[in-house]
């Protein structure tokens, strides 16, 4: 076991050294082009969770019915693993806007879709008991990777290293993840069922719809600020050098947070802990609305959204392996996927559309996030809420609420 989590969390490094470090540098390369708020929009959220819309639940049941000498997650993991290297590299030579955007859109149908299958394969190698301590030392991995990555590389200079560094990002993710694919063994699944499908939903599945809506309204709180504070450092003031500290330092303080959260996760349930960030990132979005107005309020209220932001992720990471079906994860996490990528489409359009008509306010970032995120309350409150009725039965008891 002990092996199996450090090989994991080997893994993880690469893995997160590629979600933390690869759209910051994109975004700043993309800044040589243009500074187009929709375009940024289109291009971080919009476009490929809209290719990648339809790939996400057939790959997961695919993946989900797969039998193989490898296991059902590795073949695709490996797979998109090769793809998404493959897309950093071209980002990391593009010399053209068109270059980038292809190259880009690459990288992010083999992210959108290979994510849920890392996290399919620590939902079936890891034991349910300490799966939310593990998610903790997932993302302690994590935050450490992207502290380290914002204080050591993040700086006004950053552009002339460019291509050397995302190569060696590449690299190091290529390395962590061949690992995995090499020395972790799945377990047995014994045969998929005689005659499921790969269709992604099945009758009755239409229960899931509440957990899906809360999820995806949770992830696409957060995504104003994400895509966007880079580019709005310009309206506050505010330097690459010091934008990186202030992310560093929320990386820092979350690691701090992410032990205890996991085993709140554990203990009270990643729907509980859910629901008490998100009303908290509400308050502070909407604060942040009337009060940033300068560069030490922006950096302040970076740090806050990404603190509320981590603590939401850490707390809610074991949410879907804690409610899914074991045996049908991946193609429900892909279908929940989907639904996420689906408001990022439409929120992502609208918003870029926005800025551009205001003047670039970055302001409207807060007003955004706040607004989303108060709807999000309503549906993990109604969802925590559904739970707690629905009370402990034997086919569920290792899913339901203590």
């Amino acid at each position: 076991m002990l092996l199996l989590c450090a090989l994991l969390l080997i893994g993880d490094l690469g893995w997160s050294l590629r979600e933390r470090s690869v759209q910051e540098l994109f975004k700043v390369h993309l800044l040589r082009f243009s500074q187009d708020a929709t375009l940024l929009n289109v291009l971080i959220g919009a476009m490929p969770a809209l290719i990648a819309l339809s790939m996400g639940p057939v790959i997961g049941a695919w993946s989900d019915r797969t039998r193989s000498r490898y296991g059902r997650r590795i073949p695709f993991l490996l797979g998109t693993t090769i793809v998404s290297a493959s897309g950093m590299l071209g980002m990391a030579f593009s010399s053209s806007l068109l270059a980038l955007a292809v190259s880009w859109t690459v990288f992010e149908i083999a992210t959108i879709v290979g994510n849920p299958l890392f996290i399919a394969l620590i939902n079936d190698t890891v034991p349910r008991p300490i799966l939310g301590r593990f998610f903790g030392l997932f993302r302690i991995v994590s935050l450490a990777t992207g502290a380290s990555f914002f204080a050591l590389f993040f700086r006004n200079e950053m552009m002339a290293a460019f291509q050397p560094l995302l190569a060696a990002i590449t690299a190091v993710y290529l390395g962590c993840m061949l690992l995995v694919c090499w020395r972790v063994r799945e377990p047995d699944y014994g045969r998929p069922p005689a005659r499921a499908s790969l269709a992604p939903l099945r009758p009755g599945d239409r229960r899931w719809g509440l957990l899906f809506g809360a999820v995806a309204l949770g992830a696409v709180a957060v995504l104003p600020i994400n895509i966007n504070a880079l580019n709005a450092c310009v309206q506050f003031g505010v330097d690459a050098g010091s934008f990186g500290a202030a992310v560093a330092s929320t990386y820092v303080i979350s690691i701090l947070l992410a032990w205890p959260l996991g085993w709140l996760a554990d203990r009270y349930h990643p729907l509980r802990v859910g629901m008490a960030v998100m009303m908290l990132y509400t308050v502070c979005m909407l604060a942040a609305w009337r009060l940033v107005d300068g560069r030490t309020g922006f950096l302040v209220a970076l740090i806050v959204h990404g603190v509320l932001a981590g603590c939401f992720l850490t707390g809610t990471v074991s949410l879907l392996p804690a409610l899914l079906p074991r045996e049908r994860f991946s193609q429900l996490a892909a279908v929940s996927a989907s639904l996420t990528a689906l408001l990022v489409v439409v929120s992502t359009l609208a918003l870029g559309a926005l800025l551009d008509l205001n003047g670039r306010d970055y302001r409207l970032l807060y007003l955004a996030a706040g607004v989303t995120s108060c709807c999000a309350v309503v549906l993990w409150s109604s969802l925590l809420q559904r739970h707690l009725q629905s009370g402990v039965s034997s086919a569920n008891r290792t899913r339901a609420l203590p």
